[in-house]
């Protein structure tokens, strides 16, 4: 009877350690008491309906938008770590929550984008690998995540074709790559490697940081079977043909800073009548810079300029403004087609990306060649932050203790996809098969079939830092635990003998 006893006790103390691991892996980490908290207090409702003067994160305002902003922050203070985050706001500045990335273990915080279930799509990086997590943005929760142990340090990740991700790979090795995987096959189903196209990008060019000589980071579908990818190394934004893997356009030249420098970011627009046009955040020129193609030549149609300091990000916004993640002012503004900011906030240390709900993916307004607003603007009307407010901020941010980001009361999608496709059939054909024979094939193996009704991008999260993207999730905790069950389940048979 004591032995049967003994048997019970132990495996009911090893069954609570497996349940909280459980529990923790639904939410993709611990609760702490941080920022990264799910369960919004109510104490922390009501400050996000009642925050006023208080509220140090918040610039020059002259107007106000419609919708939430939501902005990611990469988390580094000159050569500190600092907390990665995303952060919502409304449209005068208040604080919605903060969804801290750093204390639910991950490391860099980069894109985000809002999926069409209303869930938001953020890129982060989990013990040096690429993690991908989807949000609950009126909770704070990481619904899904997917890790991808052989993709490295990856910036941007778009879904396209409905069950696809079109995403950047900085190896470190020497084998960077865009790729999408399809999330219906569970595989890469094509690729594109810098290395086997050193016609283009050559070995002696590019820049710094070793094997990943190219820093390419960013990509976006901008139409059925072409890819834009921001080659960063190489001052460079290229279209990339994904059937033929041929360069359709090139913006820039390698260590020409006349046209761009070290640029992150760019989205594809279009003129009226149809010309191709590129605003990207033109970093180490300290502006935005927005080129239209003409006669198969790029001509600069807009430049924002002056009071930048490295820019990470600028989406134009449909009522012709721009939005702009500052990355060393460590702030967001808005601002006119003429640089007036006319609203901002604070957004320590190093934003990243930011995306203003209901204005669809990236940017969605006017050219400025259409909105008649060409030439150099200045920016002007910056509150320009002090050093100490900034860190008032980060203060501000990193205290705050509810983790929504967005209003529960405020729609985030549907979203239309930016390349403009009613959605993918998950066959892996996707628009090309990497033909070239050397780098990519057409995937065409057998995948899982997706059908137990979850609505989540990846299904299930893990306690690991999400489930692997190259392989499923491992069965062993899973094993232990039923095991387990099984041994406390014997043991009360036994008592009641």
């Amino acid at each position: 009877m004591r032995r049967t006893a003994l048997t019970l006790a132990i495996c009911l103390l090893v069954l609570v350690p497996v349940g909280a691991v459980a529990g923790a892996a639904s939410t993709g980490g611990a609760s702490d008491g941080t920022a990264a908290d799910l369960a919004q207090t109510p104490a922390a409702a009501a400050a996000a309906q009642s925050q006023s003067a208080d509220n140090p994160c918040v610039g020059r305002m002259t107007s106000q938008p419609d919708r939430t902003t939501l902005y990611s922050i990469q988390g580094a203070r000159a050569g500190d770590k600092t907390s990665a985050m995303v952060v919502g706001v409304r449209p005068n500045g208040s604080v919605v929550g903060v969804h801290n990335d750093t204390a639910a273990g991950r490391w860099w915080s980069y894109d985000i984008d809002v999926l069409p279930n209303g869930n938001i799509l953020q890129t982060t990086t989990y013990r040096r690998d690429t993690l991908v997590e989807e949000i609950n943005a009126t909770t704070g929760e990481h619904v899904s995540e997917r890790r991808f142990p052989e993709v490295y340090d990856t910036h941007d990740v778009d879904l396209i074709n409905g069950d696809e991700l079109l995403m950047n790979d900085m190896s470190q090795d020497g084998e960077d790559r865009v790729l999408v995987y399809n999330l219906t096959r569970e595989e890469v189903v094509w690729e594109y490697y810098f290395a086997n196209h050193t016609d283009a990008f050559p070995r002696s060019g590019g820049g710094e940081f070793g094997g990943d000589w190219t820093h390419n980071n960013d990509v976006e579908k901008i139409s059925e079977g072409t890819y834009m990818v921001s080659v960063r190394n190489f001052d460079q934004v290229v279209a990339i043909n994904r059937s033929t893997k041929a360069i359709e356009w090139t913006l820039g030249e390698d260590d020409n800073h006349e046209f761009l420098n070290e640029q992150h970011n760019p989205d594809y627009l279009e003129t009226d009548d149809g010309r191709a046009t590129v605003i990207v955040a033109d970093s180490l020129n300290d502006r935005v810079v927005e080129y239209t193609r003409e006669d198969g030549e790029w001509n600069q149609t807009w430049v924002l300029r002056g009071d930048l300091v490295e820019p990470r990000d600028a989406d134009r916004l449909p009522n012709g403004n721009t939005l702009v993640a500052d990355r060393r002012s460590h702030r967001i503004l808005e601002v006119t087609p003429e640089g007036e900011v006319v609203w901002e906030v604070y957004a320590p240390w190093q934003p990243y990306d930011v995306e203003r709900l209901g204005t669809g993916d990236e940017s969605s307004g006017p050219t400025m060649l259409d909105a008649g607003a060409t030439g150099a603007v200045e920016v002007s009307g910056s509150a320009d932050p002090s050093e100490s407010e900034i860190e008032a901020c980060y203060d501000y941010l990193t205290g705050y203790e509810s983790s929504q980001i967005v209003p529960p009361d405020e729609p985030t999608g549907p979203v239309t996809d930016p390349g403009g496709t009613d959605g993918g059939t998950g066959d892996g054909s996707g628009d090309g098969d990497g033909s070239d024979g050397t780098d990519g094939g057409d995937g065409d193996g057998d995948g899982p079939d997706d059908s137990d009704g979850d609505d989540t991008l990846f299904g299930t999260t893990t306690s690991d830092g999400g489930s692997s993207g190259f392989g499923p999730t491992p069965l062993a905790p899973l094993l232990g635990a039923a095991l387990l069950a099984a041994l406390a389940l014997g043991a009360l048979a036994r008592l009641r003998d």
